[in-house]
């Protein structure tokens, strides 16, 4: 027979792990978003490796990348606006009344739905027509399995637009563990398929692990919200349908997808200014994503992640906007703090890292060196593509949905003119630095914009100390680029792989202690920040 205590610990323990699988804090939820984002990272970086080797950086990687565009824009750019705006609206509505916001959400989801299934049905028939304003230099087999993948995956369209909602209700409630989960197992199933139909379907094994990785993502979370924890889409009567409530949400909505559509159609717009270069270029550009998003993946995107719906519940309160105002730049400082040294590293360690990754198979020298040089322009502005997307977040934590869609055509109208200059003279590494430009700028009009929202005249307490911090990051990244650079010369020469993964790997650990040496003698708060939470934990796992 176990004793009370026991017992009584077990059950803590229980709750403990319940609680913590449906309801996270702030720190914990970066905590698990970071680490299943690295576990998932590893997943995606084993995906790209197969269809490197499978495939290559050529025309039909470029075609399949272009009809996989199709939808995931077309469609997919709702998933972001609906998952975004439902956080605020939501916690608004809950605030007054719990009951009526789940009933809120169930007429907004099948009202949407109804609309995004007719949108689905528009994508499949117009495929050809789509792919070729996508795709302009496309002709003959590339634009022929290009229409074919796009029709293929209007499906996983579908799913990533109600994913999108599902998500963003889960963060709404503390939640962000299970939809990482099912996130990283969605992304082995794409591996699977690779790797067991690659030899049978060819390229189309891709396009069955895209589909599977929908459906595994969609359907448990859509079960989840219905269940008795959560209580929503259980209630779809038409006769009571709150129209006004419904219409506000499509008028929040539309600018936010709008929002939402401008940063893929940047996509968009540099597949298509690439899809006039040598074949591999579009490949070439999707293979350096994977490289110059690594700290983005792994450590900005869940801090951004994990603040939204505390910056949503401040800007309801609106009695804290002093105390918003210091979040948010804490929170662009510590952005800062882990991503400018990444940047630099990767910058100067691009070429063995590509090689590294990519180069086996169907993946060349010729296409190493296109890739390195794409993933050196992006990872020039690799801080402003982790702090924007925070500061946007703040507009719509106060249901401003406009000024993020302003700024937005304007950063396409710049990436357009960039894209088409520059490429004529750097190719596909052109397309990469006007990005990295128009984003840039984009990062800082949305700075400037948010001032009036924090006014600092009426404050009893300083502001948090932005730009010292920043300043005191870009000296201690110094060492980190010095010793990169003399890594290199003792990186850059080896082909084999392990002897490679070896150099790169104590390249960058020695980078990395330099770093945290540097953070501690100038007394960083990004340095603090780590150095306490791993404190924490150290002293909640010694007193179980």
């Amino acid at each position: 027979m176990l004793s009370e205590n026991t017992r009584k610990t077990r059950t803590s323990r229980r709750s403990s792990l319940t609680r913590l699988l449906h309801k996270q804090s702030v720190a914990e939820a970066a905590v698990l978003i970071a680490v299943i984002g690295f576990l998932s990272k590893f997943v995606g970086f084993a995906r790209e490796v197969v269809i490197a080797r499978q495939f290559g950086a050529t025309g039909q990687t470029d075609a399949f990348l272009v009809g996989m565009m199709v939808p995931s824009l077309v469609l997919g750019l709702f998933a972001g606006g609906l998952g975004t705006l439902i956080v605020p609206w939501y916690l608004g509505h809950k605030k007054e009344d719990a009951e009526r916001a789940r009933l809120l959400v169930d007429q907004v989801a099948l009202v949407w739905g109804v609309v995004f299934a007719l949108v689905c049905v528009g994508v499949w028939a117009f495929a050809p027509q789509l792919v070729h304003i996508f795709a302009r230099g496309f002709v003959g087999a590339r634009y022929t399995l290009a229409v074919l993948v796009t029709r293929l995956l209007v499906p996983m369209g579908f799913m990533n637009i109600m994913t999108g909602l599902c998500t963003g209700l889960l963060q709404a409630e503390s939640s962000f563990l299970v939809a990482l989960m099912w996130s990283f197992l969605g992304n082995t199933a794409i591996v699977a398929c690779l790797l067991i139909f690659s030899s049978r379907l060819g390229i189309h094994a891709w396009t069955l692990g895209q589909t599977l990785m929908a459906v595994m993502i969609f359907v448990p979370l859509v079960i989840l919200l219905a269940g008795k924890r959560y209580g929503f889409f259980r209630r779809f009567d038409v006769r009571y349908m709150d129209w006004p409530a419904i219409l506000q949400f499509a008028a929040l909505l539309m600018p936010l997808v709008l929002a939402g559509g401008v940063s893929s159609l940047n996509v968009m717009v540099d597949r298509w200014v690439a899809s006039r270069l040598p074949e591999g270029a579009i490949a070439a550009l999707s293979f350096s994503g994977r490289v110059w998003t690594i700290p983005i993946s792994l450590l900005a995107a869940p801090v951004a992640t994990a603040v939204f719906p505390s910056f949503s519940s401040m800007a309801v309160d609106g009695s804290a906007l002093h105390g918003m105002d210091d979040k948010v730049r804490r929170t662009v400082a510590f952005l800062a703090y882990i991503v400018i040294p990444s940047s630099v590293g990767i910058i100067v360690l691009a070429t063995p890292i590509t090689r590294l990754l990519f180069q086996r198979g169907a993946f060349d020298t010729t296409a190493t060196a296109i890739t390195a040089s794409c993933v050196q322009m992006y990872a020039l502005g690799l801080v402003f593509q982790a702090v924007a997307p925070v500061l946007a977040k703040v507009f719509y934590a106060f249901k401003n949905t406009v000024t993020p869609l302003l700024v937005g055509l304007g950063i396409v109208g710049a990436n357009m003119a960039g894209n088409i200059i520059l490429s004529r003279y750097l190719g596909a590494a052109g397309i990469a630095l006007a990005t990295t430009i128009t984003v840039s700028l984009g990062t800082a009009i949305y700075a400037l914009l948010l001032r009036r929202y924090f006014r600092s005249e009426d404050r009893a307490s300083k502001t948090y100390p932005l730009w010292t911090q920043t300043l005191r990051t870009l000296l201690a990244t110094v060492p980190v680029g010095l010793i990169a650079w003399l890594g290199l010369k003792w990186v850059g020469p080896v082909a084999a792989f392990i002897p490679l993964l070896t150099r790169t790997m104590t390249v960058c650990l020695v980078a990395a202690l330099a770093y945290a040496v540097c953070s501690i003698a100038l007394h960083l708060d990004g340095w603090q920040t780590i150095a306490n939470r791993f404190k924490g934990k150290a002293l909640r796992l010694r007193d179980r």
